[in-house]
């Protein structure tokens, strides 16, 4: 059974004895990213994954073309 995916970070599994899970997800261009483990989560959440996705997501790109024409 899948569940309905919400575009963004979410971070879970965070208590003790239990392996954090980050998943990144951009609704508008459909990229999913997934981290797990304590160092790597904090490494990934560091460095502003939504940010950096930002800049570079193809579907915005094509968006914004299309609005500046």
């Amino acid at each position: 059974m899948s569940a309905i995916w919400f575009g963004g970070l979410q971070v879970r599994r965070l208590e003790r004895g239990q392996t954090p899970v980050a998943d990144l997800h951009c609704t508008a261009c459909g990229l999913h990213v997934r981290v797990t483990g304590r160092l790597h989560v904090a490494d990934f959440l560091r460095a502003q994954p939504m940010n950096e996705h930002r800049a570079t997501c193809p579907a915005r790109a094509a968006s914004t073309e299309r609005t500046a024409a």
